[in-house]
């Protein structure tokens, strides 16, 4: 059962009729856990006793290690995790939210749309209904009521179950509140519990659980309009009932006031309970905004400014008023600025009685709008008058005429481009207007008046007039949302942007969109009314930034040129890198591991760690945390990395030349000790011809040495030319034994691979200890059966059975055990290393090097035994796991 998307996010929720329970998914849709439950043995037990046997006797073959018995099946308990799952159990865990994702996709069967956690405490019956920030389950609790809960919960009473979406979070205050107050409200839902879980994708979700309806919301009856007059009545006088209990009793502003919102308690006499909480705000904060949804057909003007005041809520009945006697919506203004200052036609309404409420209840002016005194009076048969609201001289902007403050305020934000221009040449005549005709001096005027000397703050002037007039609003900033979110994907995104964001830093745009509401549960808890996030990233990126500026400074007064000349796109995406680590504490583990791999990874490594001013710099930020210094010269390394290459070249090239140079300056040295020596012999040999006399060849000239040459002369000459013979002997074995070694490291080429496979090896003799036999048929069951019948081929067995009479000389059976070709793969590691390290003797790498090629060798006859059909299993068994 897919949970739809709603493809408008402010469209009412929408009902849908109670569909049979789905406790569990059906059996043909049950293999697509098979995956998980390989995984994560153990963390999906409701769907186990719908997977057929034959599956479950596969898993259980390919998951047992060899020499393992099988153990009974038994109905109580279950075996703990094995040192395996044990040890590798974060992997495991990743892997499975990531093939969970591939298989079942982000809107799966009702199991995977609910967290574990809420399906053990709920029994969930069907889906309600979605909207743009929740989808509504209809449930039932499992169990008694939890510590806390409502008095007479427990099985088989109904509730509405509603899971927000991702990013959404749930008015905590207020449902500690309503949960306090327990049932006695009739105008409020029986809260029965509400936090935060676990989805099945590995997000946190809140969600909060409510008393069930059974009537269904207001939108039922309001279907059948146009109402008879009498019943509208009675429905007029149950929501304002309802308004007026939530904001003078709750001391709470609803923000979303709408028939799907108003729960019919009661038909005859109709009472409604207002739900929706995450559209509810404190009636103490005049001008509230920021993220809540709501419903465009029914808000009031003043609420796309950001403005979440009592009269509000009493548009919103005013529209359903209209609703009510005429069967449709009254007609809005094309825009904001048209339904702010225009006059609401309600000439469709044929009784002058309703005429009169619809007029009331939608005046555009909030301060001359009807409440709830107007409508009790109205109720009673009496006529309220309609109170004009007074206006200010209007003040022109962009050929559109402004009121009051707000309306020019949101309208230079939503046009900053053409705000920009005007507010240059006009803020003089903005200052007086605000002066004599607002009478508001709680705006700085100190914004404007710089304008004159400095006017490109003239951004930041239009920023304190938003954050002044219409706080409920988004903040924004030439253009570009600059709330936290805002601000942070700004940092993260197209660097072209990231001039906009320095200058909104610098200037200190930031501070003034603190001043915005923001809908993070820990700002609204402290009672500030500011944006915590965005006042630090206002503090900590200049001071980081200062400190970048000077180690820069530092390095290019060293000597390095390029640290001096760095280009201003090269500064502006540093000061968004600081506002990134200042908002994302994950983005600094990400900037770490990038500097890090500067030195090792394959296709990010760079020269940049040759140059030791940058080696300090990495040094200090990935030894820090989070403090200002180690953001500062994370900051510094990453802006200095691009010079640090460059630089680095260099001085790799030269520390080359300089280790060549070394090189052959040690090798001259060695051949002139070998040739002063050689020639030390050569004269004592000659030497001691001399003493024997005249004889043969040229006389006073000593005859060719020849070290090989057999001994002659007298016993004693011939015993030390024997001694010197042998010298040289052992002299030029040791110059071939160094040759040699030199070439040692090439048996990596082949005891690498070797040991590879033989670690494939042993993973497919553990694996298939009992035998592979799924009963599935995927490209790897093909390609396994393919490897069988290759291994059982007339050239592969042949040699197989000879080479299975070799290692069968093996004692205690060690041939057939998994961990052979696995130990024997990690010697032949070893071997290549040591093979290949120059810190090692001459002699060590050539025993290394002839051990590994026995050692490949040795590899090859074991996994010929097999007709290499072990290998194959461990690379496809693994492989129809995945794709199971």
């Amino acid at each position: 059962m897919v949970t739809p998307e709603p493809s408008d996010p402010a469209s009412p929720t929408r009902r849908v009729e109670p569909s049979s329970p789905t406790a569990r998914l059906d059996p043909g849709r049950a293999r697509t856990r098979w995956a998980t439950r390989i995984l994560r043995p153990g963390s999906d037990t409701e769907v186990t006793a719908t997977v057929p046997r034959a599956t479950a006797d596969a898993t259980a073959r390919l998951r047992r290690p060899a020499g393992a018995a099988t153990a009974p099946s038994s109905g109580s308990g279950s075996p703990g995790p094995s040192w395996w799952q044990r040890a590798f159990g974060p992997l495991i865990s990743w892997f499975s939210r990531l093939i969970a994702r591939v298989v079942v996709g982000p809107a799966g069967e009702i199991d995977y749309a609910i967290p574990t956690e809420l399906r053990r405490s709920y029994n969930v019956l069907g889906y309600i209904g979605s909207g743009g920030e929740a989808v509504v389950y209809l449930a039932e609790p499992a169990a008694q009521p939890r510590g806390g809960g409502q008095g007479g919960s427990g099985p088989g009473r109904r509730i509405a179950l509603k899971v927000y979406r991702p990013g959404h979070d749930i008015n905590r205050e207020l449902l500690d509140r309503l949960r306090a107050r327990g049932a006695a409200d009739p105008h409020t839902p029986a809260i029965d519990g509400y936090g935060t879980a676990r989805s099945s994708w590995g997000e946190d979700v809140a969600w909060e659980a409510q008393e069930y309806f059974a009537h269904g919301s207001l939108r039922s009856l309001m279907d059948e309009a146009p109402l008879d007059p009498a019943r509208a009545r009675g429905v007029v006088e149950a929501v304002a009932a309802c308004l007026h209990h939530w904001q003078d009793s709750l001391q709470h502003n609803h923000t979303d006031v709408k028939p799907e919102n108003l729960l019919v308690r009661s038909l005859d006499p109709p009472v409604f309970a207002l739900t929706d909480f995450g559209g509810a705000v404190r009636a103490t904060m005049s001008r509230v905004y920021g993220g809540l949804a709501i419903t465009e057909d029914y808000a009031a003007p003043e609420v796309v400014e950001g403005r979440r005041e009592a009269p509000a809520a009493w548009w919103s009945l005013g529209v359903m008023a209209h609703e009510m006697m005429t069967g449709r919506r009254p007609e809005r203004g094309e825009n904001w600025l048209t339904a702010r200052s225009t006059e609401v036609d309600v000439s469709a309404i044929a009784d002058d009685e309703w005429r009169l409420l619809a007029r009331g209840l939608l005046t555009p002016a909030p301060s001359a709008r009807w409440g709830y005194a107007e409508v009790r009076q109205w109720l009673a048969g009496e006529r309220p008058s309609l109170v004009k609201a007074r206006s200010h001289a209007p003040i022109r902007f962009a050929d559109v005429t402004h009121e009051d403050a707000p309306s020019l305020a949101f309208d230079l934000l939503d046009r900053s481009d053409k705000g920009e221009v005007w507010l240059r040449t006009h803020w003089p005549t903005l200052r007086t207007w605000l002066d004599r005709e607002v009478n508001d001096y709680t705006f700085d005027r100190a914004y404007l008046t710089e304008l004159d000397a400095r006017p490109e703050r003239v951004h930041l002037a239009i920023s304190a007039l938003g954050a002044r007039f219409v706080p409920g609003m988004p903040p924004r900033y030439r253009g570009h949302e600059v709330s936290a979110d805002g601000v942070l994907a700004l940092a993260a995104g197209d660097r072209s942007r990231h001039g906009v964001l320095r200058e909104a830093v610098e200037l200190g745009a930031l501070g003034l969109a603190a001043r915005h509401w923001c809908g993070h549960p820990s700002c609204r808890a402290d009672g500030a009314g500011r944006c915590a996030l965005l006042e630090r990233v206002q503090h900590e990126a200049p001071l980081i930034m200062t400190e970048v500026r000077a180690a820069v400074d530092r390095i290019g007064g060293g000597g390095v040129s390029d640290a001096r000349d760095l280009p201003a796109h090269a500064w502006d995406s540093a000061w968004a890198h600081a506002v990134e680590l200042v908002l994302d504490p994950d983005a600094a583990v990400r900037a770490r591991r990038t500097l890090r791999a500067q030195s090792w990874h394959p296709a990010q490594r760079s020269s940049a760690p040759h140059a030791q001013w940058w080696r300090e710099q990495r040094s200090a930020g990935l030894r820090g945390r989070n403090e200002t210094a180690a953001i500062a010269a994370l900051v510094t390394a990453t802006l200095l990395l691009p010079a640090a290459t460059r630089s680095g070249a260099v001085q790799r090239d030269r520390d080359r030349a300089d280790s060549r140079e070394r090189l052959r300056g040690r090798w001259d040295a060695a051949t002139g000790a070998l040739g002063a020596g050689w020639a030390r012999v050569r004269g004592h040999v000659a030497g001691v011809a001399g003493h024997r006399g005249p004889g043969t060849g040229t006389p006073g000239v000593p005859p060719p040495y020849d070290p090989y040459a057999p001994p002659t002369g007298t016993p004693e000459e011939r015993r030390h030319l024997r001694r010197r013979q042998s010298e040289q002997k052992r002299v030029d074995r040791g110059m071939a034994q160094i040759q040699r070694a030199m070439g040692a490291g090439r048996c990596r080429r082949f005891a690498y691979p070797a040991a590879l496979l033989g670690v494939l090896d042993g993973l497919g003799r553990w694996l298939r200890a009992d035998g592979f036999f799924p009963d599935t048929t995927t490209p790897m069951v093909s390609a396994y059966e393919g490897a069988v019948d290759f291994s059982q081929s007339p050239p592969v067995s042949a040699p197989a059975s000879a080479a299975e009479a070799v290692v069968g000389l093996l004692p205690a059976g060690i041939e057939h055990a998994w961990w052979t070709p696995v130990v024997l793969g990690v010697l032949l590691y070893l071997l290549g290393r040591t093979a290949a390290s120059r810190k090692r003797k001459a002699r060590t790498q050539l025993v290394a090097y002839r051990l590994s090629v026995a050692g490949s060798v040795a590899m090859l006859v074991l996994l010929l035994s097999t007709g290499f059909l072990t290998l194959a299993a461990g690379v496809l068994i693994p492989l129809h796991n995945l794709m199971a």
